[in-house]
């Protein structure tokens, strides 16, 4: 019960610290005039700006690479017995899983509250910029989760055992299943990529091509997407699916990232395919 305690005021802390530190940094930022193309107040739609293309950008233009990368990084993980190694090494000192639950939290926290946060001050301090940022979070996020999503229920790969996410018990299988894969298991709670380590990775890259002179914010945006990925590796998920959401996350947020700098500077790209929402209707178009 003490443990528990602890580690819920450890959390708590944990987040407070991070969204000040996270909002502080973009405000502290001169706000820059909106460009003469750039609609004011932004429309809230907009964080759908360019997600056709953007989602196309993200396999293809510069970063596809990133994708085989993945894979290939986590055969290289599993066949060096770096992510057995690693596992075992805290399945046996399993107090170090305690010091991996606040980044699990915060990694449900943080890619919701950032772009809601972002975007609302923003609009209430008149920022278009900030505006853009909130939502290039906001798409980033669901990108993130529309590659992610399908990629845990096509791999199924089994967790580490060190803790289970739901009851905190420890796996008692003894034989290396690192490699283990349930293909078409239908299973996107656990398994390969990180969706914690991809989502953090992809706001850092999307707040780096946005505030793009701003040395500080880029590291502290690093630093907390690689604490976020180094704590999932201590509890639920191996070393190799933190590396390969890492990657992914990258790609996704620097090709978003691109797409809302270019909003920002009135120099938008057209997308193929375009979300519509008028009174009474919601539609996708499609151009070709």
């Amino acid at each position: 019960m003490k443990t528990a305690v602890h580690d819920i005021c450890r959390t708590i802390m944990l987040c407070i610290l991070l969204s000040g530190i996270f909002c502080q940094s973009l405000y502290a930022i001169d706000k820059p005039g909106p460009s003469a193309s750039t609609p004011h107040p932004l429309p809230i739609t907009s964080a759908f700006h360019n997600i056709g293309l953007n989602i196309f950008h993200a396999l293809t233009h510069n970063y596809g690479a990133h994708f085989i990368g993945a894979g290939l990084g986590t055969w290289g993980f599993i066949k060096s017995g770096i992510d057995w190694s690693w596992r075992n090494t805290l399945y046996e000192n399993n107090w170090l899983t305690h010091y991996g639950r606040p980044g699990l939290y915060i990694g449900y926290f943080m890619p919701v509250a950032a772009p809601v946060l972002a975007w609302s001050i923003g609009r209430l301090t008149d920022d278009i910029k900030l505006q853009i940022t909130g939502m290039a979070l906001f798409q980033s996020m669901l990108v993130t989760m529309a590659f992610q999503t399908p990629l845990k229920m096509l791999t199924g790969r089994e967790m580490p055992g060190i803790i289970t996410e739901l009851d905190h018990a420890q796996s008692q299988r003894t034989d290396d299943f690192s490699g283990e894969f349930h293909w078409f298991s239908r299973n996107f709670i656990g398994g390969w990529p990180s969706a914690h380590t991809a989502n953090a990775f992809a706001a850092a890259a999307a707040v780096s091509e946005i505030y793009r002179d701003a040395l500080l914010l880029k590291i502290g945006m690093y630093t907390y997407a690689a604490l976020i990925g180094f704590g999932v590796t201590l509890n639920v998920h191996w070393a190799s699916d933190a590396f390969a959401g890492a990657l992914i996350g990258y790609a996704i947020g620097k090709t978003v990232g691109k797409s809302f700098n270019a909003l920002l500077h009135g120099k938008p790209r057209a997308s193929p395919v375009s979300l519509y929402i008028i009174p009474n209707m919601i539609g996708v178009g499609v151009r070709l």
